[in-house]
């Protein structure tokens, strides 16, 4: 960075790791945290850690367990601005970005079987406020020296949730907690006193439509505004209520007028997703537009939806009872020009 001069201004910074709190998981109930507010904002982590015993067995595990122990994680500034809602699947099996199943890591521990007995369940998530497969990973990290509040709310499922049910009991024993900790960034003033400054503000929304029948052409709205880097489709319900599926979509439109960003047929842009990062949970698609394979993404690259009215994805969903369609959305705000 240079300053008014021309010369060049060197900002010394440190990484600073810390835990949070554990948040007590309450069944179908929520809790809300107040992070610190002094740095910048890397990430906030969470780990599910959770016992379950069955004392009636369910029918299966869900594909997705432990995660829906966790159906929506918030991230909320100054109490009004959300910046991240999204379920748990999302920050964790979801995390494409920083290739957390595709790498092999450990993401989720489900319980080993569904009959009766005690299980030790875990799941590992991610809250990105940096852009974690950028050429500058620190161009989003998240101010919050300015902040008279910053909150992490979670919505707790039931112990059950991580089965496909049947006439199945299930409850909670011994600790049960979700641990926040965080990484952040401590920027230093450089030579001439300043600060170095992130450029955008990311933004992480969710929805989601049910389709009782087949759609060859179902349209769901995308947000305005902002420029658009991914959206993660995610079918449900074709086999088991609930579940993950495969059979949901069969091909993606992404466009805002004439400008048309991505026609792929599902199967095709499965194909390009397991190209670009590996191998990811059935029934997730990851339409992202800065990806390119191994290669590091640009915010240059960023879908500009910021003077159009209606970006939307136009999808071919073959419906029935139970089936949905989800999106995750990744928006930038851009503070300045980078």
């Amino acid at each position: 960075m240079a300053n008014a001069s021309g010369s060049r201004v060197t900002h010394k910074q440190f990484r600073l790791q810390r835990k949070v709190n554990s948040m007590a998981i309450v069944a179908s109930g929520f809790a809300l945290l107040d992070l610190p507010r002094s740095y910048d904002y890397e990430a906030v982590m969470l780990r599910i850690d959770a016992n379950l015993n069955v004392t009636t067995g369910c029918t299966s595990v869900r594909a997705e367990a432990p995660c829906q122990l966790v159906p929506r994680v918030e991230v909320i500034a100054d109490g009004k601005n959300t910046l991240f809602s999204a379920p748990f699947w999302a920050a964790c099996l979801g995390k494409y970005d920083r290739k957390l199943p595709a790498s092999g890591a450990r993401a989720t521990t489900a319980p080993t079987a569904a009959s009766a007995a005690a299980y030790a369940v875990e799941a590992i998530g991610v809250v990105d406020f940096m852009t974690a497969d950028g050429v500058r990973t620190k161009d989003s990290n998240f101010r919050t020296s300015a902040l008279s509040l910053f909150q992490l709310r979670l919505t707790f499922g039931a112990a059950i949730d991580p089965f496909v049910p049947g006439a199945g009991v299930v409850a909670f024993t011994g600790t049960n907690n979700v641990d926040v900790f965080t990484s952040e960034l401590v920027e230093l003033p450089g030579s001439d006193g300043s600060y170095a400054t992130p450029i955008a503000l990311k933004k992480v929304s969710y929805q989601q439509v049910a389709y009782a029948a087949s759609n060859t052409a179902a349209e769901l709205r995308l947000p305005a505004g902002n420029l658009i880097k991914s959206v993660l489709f995610r079918g449900e319900g074709n086999t088991t209520a609930g579940e993950p599926s495969a059979l949901t979509f069969n091909n993606f439109i992404l466009q805002s007028g004439v400008d048309v960003r991505m026609n792929l047929a599902a199967k095709n842009l499965r194909a390009k997703n397991n190209a670009d990062y590996g191998q990811i949970t059935a029934g997730y698609y990851i339409a992202d537009f800065t990806s390119k394979g191994e290669g590091r993404i640009t915010l240059s690259d960023l879908w500009d939806v910021s003077g159009q009215a209606e970006p939307k994805a136009i999808l071919d969903v073959t419906g029935a009872a139970n089936v949905n369609a989800q999106a995750v959305v990744t928006e930038y705000i851009l503070a300045r020009a980078g």
